[in-house]
């Protein structure tokens, strides 16, 4: 009986245990239920506020979420962009337009070939909708269920590669260039494919996807991958080629079927399958189709790309870079974007090349020979900018030495920045002295250091230092720049002060790379102004064209690389007008060049040999250590610049002479053999109408006296040359008593 009872109390214990253990498994599913609830619940409200908040940004910054279609090209529209030029070298598209000469058609390493969608396969557009985005003719540019999917994958495990892309989507992408894996770039990517299904059709949309996408190998689009991977038309490919060029798409560097001919093969398989799910093929088509090997050409068909054999030269990469800050510009494009305008858009490109010049320039650069090399077998670099000084037109370019290794490839007349030596003096000191009235041609500053620096071990170093080691006491302007003498520039700098010399350069004479303190980093100095010793440095394009407002009556203007853009139609997209900026009064710029072509002739430039029968104005410049040498210089028709040095700072100091001085003046002279229109304008001889030519005392700079001419060192005496109203007045008073014989002109 007892043992009975113990039983039954044991059986009600076990079957308490059991209820209770239902009822928790109950609380717990009931927990689990009402926290889904309520995350489901505050997801949609969280989604509701954002929405509305979303639509409410949208509708107050639209340039952000909406796309215009025109971006995207219409089929007339689509090919590369021309480039042409004016034989007779007028600079005036809107009258010469319809005179131009074809140049070449963009290359940008891409092989591109458009397709309408009528030739197209039916199994090729099927192949992508299917793998790509199954429910692209039924949503409106977002597919719900997979951008939801994207959201909830993100949201939970953290994912930022979002996924979820439509084809719509996928074109905004391609097109846009933005693909940063950041929530407000999707968000973008998703009110921009929204609104972009409102402009265009589903076709429409298909059409220009199938002819934009990344398919490996510099292939852009179908027909260029069908043609390089089959050596055939895309609508003469089969089922299994159309699946094998659509398995590119997801990783374009894992499924290249000439590389990896496995992995592509295993996709392809996955599209068929699809294929057949989706009903875009059939059971028996399947079967043959995986069963089938597809085999790539060798050497894949590319006839009808833009590419036209070789690579673009630096001329076109300048001017590729040029209208893509252009376009940029006008119209908000991103640099992709802008990019695909040019190798889709169909744009003509008027440019002021000159074709004789460019040409020699650029045989002129692929020979070494003509360039020094270092002890240790290095070839330094070097490049070379032409301007038409009265335009700032661009006629020539050579970015580097030797023959061009691809296209858009680093150019050093325009994207490297180097400090510019005593290039800059003439720039940033002499005209603007001159300019404001503080010194003269004959103008007299002592050559001597203007500071000493104790160091630890006693000794005492003078700065700035002369490159020849000597300083020579009273010396003249003329004699000062013919020379280069680092002393008289940086106590001329400090006469006019740096801070008008900084803003002169910067903002008259447009060289922008100056540092203006960004990050601590300032030119607003002596060295960097009087020296050249820039901080980062100036472009040879930007120092080249600052030297217009000496070669040009004291009118700067910038250096354009091309004119004017249109699309297909003529419609006018870009003008690049030029900038015609006066910079100095024309009497200082005579003057400026009377002194630098002394410079040529009686200074650190007299090696020239074109100077026998052109006359030249330039400087040279060599910056601390000798890492760079710069020769800027003009004659009445051109105005060019040479950089010279290595691509990683390193002496030059034991190269003859100064390299740059000798490779202008070897392409200048080839330049004046050429039948270029540019040097038709100029003659070749300067005239100095505003000037006079007045004897005076070199010690001085005032009228001479007896005591010029007894001088223990010879005649004082030389020829100086004055604007009207600077004429000196007065009589030397280094020699003793003055005499009027020696005042005639």
């Amino acid at each position: 009986m007892k043992q009975r009872d113990e039983r039954e109390i044991e059986a009600q214990e076990k079957k308490q245990r059991a209820t209770e253990r239902k009822k928790r498994k109950h609380r717990r599913a009931r927990a689990f239920f009402l926290g889904v609830l309520a995350f489901i619940l505050a997801a949609v409200t969280v989604f509701g506020v954002c929405a509305a908040v979303g639509a409410v940004y949208v509708e107050m910054h639209p340039e952000v979420f909406r796309i215009d279609p025109a971006r995207f090209s219409s089929p007339e529209a689509y090919g590369a962009a021309e480039l042409y030029y004016f034989e007779n070298g007028t600079d005036d598209p809107y009258v010469d337009r319809n005179r131009a000469t074809l140049l070449e058609t963009l290359s940008g390493g891409e092989k591109t070939v458009y397709v309408p969608l009528s030739e197209i396969p039916k199994d090729l557009r099927n192949a992508f909708v299917a793998i790509e985005d199954k429910r692209f003719y039924t949503h409106r540019g977002v597919d719900l269920r997979r951008t939801g999917a994207a959201v909830l994958n993100y949201l939970l495990k953290g994912d930022s590669s979002f996924g979820g892309s439509t084809i719509t989507q996928q074109l905004v992408k391609n097109v846009t260039g933005e693909s940063a894996k950041t929530p407000m770039r999707k968000v973008t990517e998703v009110f921009r494919a929204l609104d972009l299904e409102r402009s265009l059709g589903k076709e429409e949309i298909l059409e220009r996807y199938l002819n934009v996408i990344n398919l490996a190998n510099g292939c852009r689009g179908v027909g260029s991958a069908s043609r390089f991977y089959f050596g055939k038309e895309p609508k003469e490919l089969t089922l299994p080629e159309c699946a094998s060029i659509a398995a590119i798409t997801q990783s374009p560097a894992r499924y290249d079927p000439k590389k990896h001919p496995e992995n592509n093969k295993k996709r392809r398989d996955s599209i068929l399958r699809e294929m057949l799910l989706q009903n875009y093929i059939t059971e028996d088509e399947y079967r043959a189709a995986v069963a089938t090997a597809v085999t790539v050409v060798e050497d894949g068909d590319t006839e009808g790309s833009t590419e036209i054999g070789g690579y673009n030269s630096f001329y076109t990469d300048l001017v590729i870079h040029d209208v893509v800050d252009g376009l940029c510009e006008k119209y908000g494009y991103s640099r992709e974007e802008a990019s695909h305008l040019l190798y889709y858009g169909g744009l003509r490109i008027y440019t002021p090349i000159d074709r004789a010049l460019q040409d020699t320039l650029s045989t002129y650069y692929r020979d070494t020979s003509h360039f020094p090399r270092l002890a240790n077998g290095k070839t330094p670099e070097s490049a070379m900018i032409v301007l038409d000084p009265k335009t700032g037109n661009i006629l020539a370019v050579a970015g580097a030495i030797g023959e061009k290794t691809g296209d858009r490839v680093y150019s050093y007349a325009t994207d490297a920045k180097r400090p510019p030596g005593s290039v800059l003096k003439p720039l940033s000191v002499y005209a603007p002295a001159i300019e404001w009235g503080v010194i003269g041609y004959a103008s007299v500053y002592d050559d001597a250091p203007v500071k000493f620096t104790r160091q630890k071990n006693g000794r005492y170093t003078a700065w700035p230092r002369n490159a020849s080691g000597v300083y020579r006491g009273a010396s003249s302007i003329d004699y000062a720049i013919s020379h280069s003498l680092n002393t008289v520039a940086v106590r001329v700098l400090d006469t006019i002060g740096v801070d008008r010399s900084f803003d002169f350069l910067k903002n008259t004479l447009g060289i922008k790379s100056l540092a203006d303190g960004e990050n601590g980093v300032s030119d607003r100095g002596l060295a960097a102004l009087a020296l050249g010793q820039m901080n980062y440095g100036a472009t040879l394009r930007e120092v080249t064209a600052a030297y217009t407002a000496l070669a040009n009556g004291g009118i700067y203007r910038n250096a354009r690389s091309y004119l004017l853009v249109t699309d297909p139609s003529g419609q006018i997209l870009l003008e690049n007008k030029a900038v015609a900026r006066a910079a100095l009064k024309e009497e200082t710029a005579e003057l400026m060049t009377k002194l630098l072509e002394n410079v040529t002739k009686n200074g650190t430039a007299r090696s020239l040999t074109l100077k026998e029968g052109v006359s030249v104005a330039g400087k040279t410049g060599t910056t601390q250590y000798s890492f760079d040498r710069w020769f800027v210089g003009y004659t009445p028709s051109l105005l060019a610049g040479v950089w010279y040095g290595c691509d990683y700072p390193e002496t030059l100091s034991e190269l003859d002479g100064n390299p740059a001085l000798a490779v202008w003046d070897g392409v200048m002279k080839a330049f004046y053999k050429t039948d270029s229109p540019a040097l038709k304008k100029g003659g070749t001889a300067f005239r100095y109408p505003h000037l006079r030519p007045v004897r005076v005392c070199v010690d001085s700079g005032l009228l001479p006296t007896d005591g010029c001419i007894l001088d223990p060192r010879g005649s004082r005496i030389s020829v100086a040359f004055f604007t009207e109203g600077t004429v000196p007045t007065e009589f030397c008073t280094c020699h003793g008593k003055k005499s009027s014989r020696h005042t005639a002109s």
